[in-house]
């Protein structure tokens, strides 16, 4: 887990429970908060953040990958 990854849990007055994975991209946010959701029962609702449309970081990218095709 990054330093700057974080998971906020709010409960509110009534009983209902909020995460919040703070820091995560794309599908990762699921996998870190995945033994919470399993663990607090049924899921009523799901809304993702912009984050979660990031890509992740792929550290075996080839660096010319992204590279526009240019005519020399």
């Amino acid at each position: 887990m990054n330093s700057k990854e974080r998971i906020d849990v709010w409960i509110s007055p009534e009983g209902a429970i909020t995460l919040d994975a703070v820091g995560y991209t794309g599908s990762s946010c699921e996998e870190a908060t995945r033994f919470l959701e399993t663990a607090l029962g049924s899921v009523g609702r799901k809304q993702r953040s912009r984050d979660y449309y990031h890509r992740q970081p792929n550290h075996h990218q080839n660096p010319n990958d992204n590279r526009q095709n240019q005519k020399t």
